[in-house]
């Protein structure tokens, strides 16, 4: 039960990055920018659109069901998301991905690359009763 509510209150709870608090969504960005009085995030999601919309790398073919796919394609789902960082030099910077780049942590698996001191010691002191050798 802990471990799950850390879980939860890890995801929800603000990241900060550099000093800056990095938005979860757009509406996020919004409000950040709306307290700080400036449009850092407004720029760099603007300035990322423009380049989707540059590039055409993104081609809106309608709603579902109203647009059919070209001769040789299959139509494919995809949701868009924005997902927004602090660069080290003070950067703000927003990318437009699509659906599987965003998972969520799952609430069975936890990993952990690094053992906490406290565990460490636990795994000693059962070693050292139990008399097994390291």
């Amino acid at each position: 039960m802990v471990k799950q509510a850390f879980l939860r209150s890890f995801r929800t709870s603000p990241k900060y990055k550099y000093g800056h608090e990095v938005p979860q969504n757009y509406e996020d960005a919004m409000r950040l920018d709306r307290i700080a009085g400036n449009t850092r995030w407004q720029d760099a999601v603007d300035l990322e659109l423009g380049q989707v919309d540059e590039y055409k790398s993104i081609e809106d073919h309608g709603h579902k069901g109203k647009v059919s796919a070209p001769k040789g394609y299959k139509k494919i789902k995809c949701t868009l998301y924005l997902v927004f960082d602090v660069k080290h030099g003070g950067h703000f910077k927003a990318r437009l991905v699509a659906d599987g780049q965003l998972t969520d942590a799952s609430l069975e698996s936890v990993y952990s690359g690094l053992v906490s001191m406290r565990g460490f010691q636990m795994v000693m002191f059962l070693a050292e009763l139990n008399d097994l050798e390291l």
